[in-house]
Parts: C-alpha cells; sequence; structure tokens
C-alpha cells in the first residue's frame, strides 16, 4: 500500500510540475489588459485572470451635490467627472478633444454647430442625444437652478435641437471662448431621469453617460462608484472605486501608510520622505494649472478698500521666502493674476519684498501700521500647507507692524463664505484649471462672479469689452492691459503656480494631470 501510495505521489508531482512549465507568464501585465500569448500546439489552456482590485482615493472635502451643472468646485467636479462624460474634455496637456461631442464649427459668429456621438446611452438606458444637450445648458442658465455656472453662460441665447445628433447653441455676442467652457464646465445628467425624480432626488442619485456608476454616498464618509460595464469607451479596468472623505493631512497619510487608501493629493512637503521610504508608497509630481493667491477683499467695508494699502501687503509680503520655507520650493512664482502656463500670460510688474516702501504707502493712506488689524481666511488641508502658509504670511506682516488674525475654516464653509461676501479682509484660494486669461479672470474680478474678491468699475469695463473679441491678437491686447491693470489696482497677492504632489500606491499605474483630474477610467492595477 505504501509503495502504491508513493507511486501516485510522484505521478501528481510530474503532472504539476509539467502543468507549471507550461503555464505562460504574464507578469507585469493589468488587469484588463493581458497580454496576448502563444500556447503550444494543441494546448486548450488559457492564461489565469488577474485579480482584480478596488482603487480607495483619499480626498480632502465632500462633494457639495452630485447634480452636474451646479457647484463651481474642484472637490465637487473632481468626483462627478467619474460618473458624467463633457461634451469636449482636455487631454493631459490641455489641448481639446472630442467626447460626447465628436466635432464642432462656427457657423457665423454667434452660431456653434455640434454633431454628437451616436449610440451613447445613459446608465438608465436613456439614449444621449441633442435633447440631453440643450437639457444641461437650459439647467445652467435657469435662475431657478440656483447655478453657480450661470454668470459663465450669460451670453447664450439659445440651444436649438437640429436633430438627434446635432445641436446648435445661439449666443447674443460673439462667445470666441465658448468651446473652453463647454470643456471646462458643461457635464451631461440625464435629462428623462433628473426631470422624473427632481433636482433634489437627482442630487443624491446621479444618472450620467461615465465610466462609473452611482452606488452609496455617505455625506462627509465616502463616495462609492462601480464600473459601467457598458461604457462606451469600453469596460473600466477598476471595478469599484470609493472616495473617502478624510479633511486632514496627517490622517490622510496614515490613511495611505496603512493601506486604507492608495491614493491623494497634497502630499505635506515635510512627508515626501515617509511616503517614498514606505512599504507600497511613491511621490508622484506635476506642476498643476492651478494658482493661489491671497484675496484682497473689496467686497468688505475695511482698508483693503484703498489702492495704497493693498500695494503695501503685497510689498510686505516675501513670496519667495514663503516658496522656499514653506513649500521647499513646489511652485512657481507668480506676479499676476495668471501664471506661465496660461496661454494668454503676459509679464507683470514683481511688487517684490519692500516692507520700508509697505510702511510708506500705509503712512500715505494716513494708517499707522501697528493700528491696522486684519482677518486672514485659509482652508485647512485644501491647498498645499495652507495653514502653514497663512501663519508665515501672518508673520511677514507682523515685521512691518501689522496684526493679522488667522481664521482657519473647514472647506465648504470657505467657499460659501466668499459666495456670500461674508470674507473680512484677505482669503486663500486657488483657481483652475486656469489654460486661459477669460476662465480666470471674468470668474474672479467681475461683480457678480461667485469667487470674486474684487470689484472695480473700469476694470469690469475693461473686461466686458474684451470678451466677445475674435480677433487672436486684439484679444490678446485687452487681456494684457487687463492684466497689467490688476496689477496696478493691487487685486491680489499673487502667489504660486501650484506644484502637486501626490502619494501613489506603487502597485498603481497612474500620471498626474496639470488639471488635477483623478480619470480613474485611464488607471490600472499592476499584477
Amino acid at each position: 500500500m505504501l509503495r502504491k501510495n508513493q507511486t501516485l505521489l510522484y505521478l501528481f508531482l510530474f503532472v504539476a510540475l509539467l502543468l507549471t512549465a507550461c503555464t505562460p507568464e504574464t507578469a507585469g501585465t493589468t488587469p484588463s489588459n493581458p497580454p496576448p500569448t502563444t500556447q503550444q500546439a494543441g494546448s486548450s489552456e488559457a492564461p489565469s485572470a488577474p485579480p482584480k482590485q478596488d482603487l480607495v482615493i483619499g480626498f480632502e472635502a465632500d462633494a457639495a451635490t452630485m447634480l452636474a451643472n451646479t457647484d463651481v468646485n474642484y472637490v465637487t467636479d473632481i468626483q462627478i467627472r467619474n460618473i458624467y462624460d463633457p461634451l469636449i474634455d482636455r487631454d493631459k496637456d490641455g489641448a481639446l478633444i472630442p467626447v460626447l461631442a465628436t466635432e464642432w464649427k462656427n457657423i457665423d459668429p454667434l452660431t456653434w454647430e455640434f454633431k454628437l456621438r451616436e449610440g451613447v446611452k445613459f446608465t438608465n438606458g436613456e439614449p444621449f442625444n441633442a435633447e440631453a444637450v440643450k437639457f444641461n445648458i437650459d439647467y445652467i442658465l435657469d435662475e431657478k437652478n440656483n447655478s453657480f455656472y450661470r454668470s459663465r453662460w450669460k451670453d447664450i441665447k439659445e440651444v436649438k435641437v437640429i436633430d438627434d445628433n446635432t445641436v446648435q447653441i445661439i449666443t447674443v455676442q460673439p462667445f470666441p471662448t465658448l468651446l473652453l467652457r463647454i470643456a471646462d464646465d458643461l457635464l451631461i445628467m440625464a435629462p428623462k431621469h433628473t426631470q422624473e425624480v427632481g433636482l433634489e432626488k437627482a442630487a443624491t442619485d446621479p444618472v450620467g453617460t461615465g465610466a462609473y456608476k452611482f452606488e452609496k454616498w455617505t455625506r462627509d464618509e465616502s463616495l462609492q462608484l462601480v464600473a459601467n460595464e457598458e461604457y462606451w469607451q469600453g469596460a473600466p479596468s477598476i471595478k469599484k472605486l470609493t472616495f473617502k472623505i478624510i479633511p486632514e493631512f496627517s490622517a490622510r497619510l496614515s490613511a495611505f501608510l496603512s493601506g486604507e487608501i492608495h491614493l491623494f493629493k497634497n502630499v505635506p512637503v515635510d512627508s515626501v520622505d515617509r511616503v517614498k521610504n514606505s512599504e507600497n508608497g511613491k511621490i508622484e509630481m506635476v506642476g498643476s494649472s492651478r494658482i493661489n493667491y491671497v484675496a484682497l477683499n473689496t467686497f468688505y467695508d475695511g482698508p483693503l478698500k484703498d489702492q495704497r494699502v493693498r500695494q503695501a501687503i503685497n510689498y510686505a509680503i516675501d513670496v519667495d521666502e514663503l516658496l522656499k520655507s514653506v513649500l521647499n520650493g513646489n511652485g512657481t512664482k507668480m506676479t499676476g493674476p495668471l501664471s506661465k502656463v496660461n496661454a494668454d500670460y503676459t509679464e507683470t510688474k514683481d511688487y517684490g519684498y519692500d516692507p520700508d516702501k509697505a510702511i510708506a504707502l500705509l503712512k500715505e493712506a494716513n494708517i499707522d501700521p501697528k493700528a491696522l488689524k486684519l482677518q486672514l481666511d485659509t482652508p485647512n488641508g485644501r491647498y498645499p500647507m495652507d495653514t502653514h502658509v497663512a501663519q508665515a504670511i501672518a508673520s511677514q506682516l507682523q515685521k512691518i507692524g501689522i496684526t493679522v488674525n488667522v481664521q482657519v475654516n473647514e472647506w465648504g464653509n470657505h467657499l460659501a463664505k466668499i459666495r456670500q461676501h461674508e470674507m473680512k479682509d484677505m482669503f486663500i484660494l486657488g483657481w483652475g484649471p486656469a489654460f486661459d486669461a477669460q476662465g480666470t479672470i471674468e470668474n474672479l474680478f467681475t461683480e457678480k462672479a461667485p469667487y470674486s474678491g474684487f470689484y472695480d468699475k473700469e476694470v469690469e469695463g475693461m473686461i466686458q469689452k474684451a470678451l466677445p473679441v475674435f480677433d487672436p491678437v486684439e484679444r490678446k491686447k485687452g487681456f494684457d492691459e487687463l492684466q497689467n491693470k490688476l496689477v496696478e489696482e493691487a487685486a491680489w497677492v499673487p502667489l504660486w503656480q501650484q506644484g502637486d504632489l501626490y502619494a501613489v500606491d506603487k502597485n498603481l499605474q497612474f500620471t498626474p494631470r496639470s488639471d488635477e483630474k483623478f480619470a480613474v477610467f485611464e488607471m490600472k492595477w499592476a499584477k
């Protein structure tokens, strides 16, 4: 009996070794795209399926709503762009690319025509068509919907459905940057679903044509999405996606190091080595199209309504020192409202660091620096080292005698205070993606723009004059003049073009983008 068992054991081992030798190698392949294999003649054996993994992204704040085209807010937009598709998008370099619209043309100065992708369906089975495009633009324009995008679309007169796959947008005046507005703003919700359930329900139960379907949203905790296996671009490789809301830097870092999350943005510069030296972590870095600045608030009835005081603040803040000592050089200094990656950028005056000039300007305005008390509002954990930057600015202003109270806000409250003009003297904010002058200047320096902190009648007139200009030379001239005017007025303290640091699981195939999007459809797990 013993001899018989030994014989059977040897036979089993021999067969196992033979099967191992015949199994094709797939090391380094991704879950959704295993490489083609060449099998031996007569073999019917198929390669084993790579394991699937979920993805958990640590995020600094919760979305305000699941409705598209409503909230001008990065943290909302980044999450819901995995549910909804745009008509036009940007590639990783910022160039416009077709998505649900396949082609477009300017028929005359007031009419744009778009051809739409055929055969696309929303995840509830509704067809995507021209009526869906009209519904979503009309949604932005309808005052009852309180869309914060409305001021950016005020020049739209009418949306015409020509046929199922053709739509025209008619404007009240030439709108040369309409394509940019469509790419940066417009996402397509399912019209029938939105109308049937109502906006309140649709705000927590979204339906789009995107790579992921809504599963569950727990406020201030997580957003859970599942792959849309019928997605028109193909089934996503990552099958389950969770945005886990972790407001604090230190908590996000701990969650990453413990493996609770696989990816997060805005790694504190003093924690980069901890990520690099961890077992499963790596750092990815990219120069963002986002800009950071200190708004000098003229909507608040305080000393910063005086141009000389705003100029003094500019002279008293040493941006070079902030970049060096607080951000370890992870950012590119700005001197005006646009960064050098912006297509319409022009060189402007650099105030530089001159505390004596700052004191002289304050005295010219009949203000004793030691009697000046200002408030600086900042979010916590939204931008790289944001609270540290705010405290450092307060210290720099203290050197010339100004007392600064730093007010730290939860991100949603920070935005609400700006929109409702409840901010006091100064606040820290970022803006992006910032690829064109109009997208920044119209949205941050006009009276009715939701996140504006500066208004001047002459500046507003210059903006409105420049907006409808189609000729690229004349248009550039107009926005060059605006950049110089805004610097002269000291509308901001420009800080820097943001340098983005990401903590990434070593097994995740992820390339950071200058527009900061987490396009999970493009991501994959290594085997």
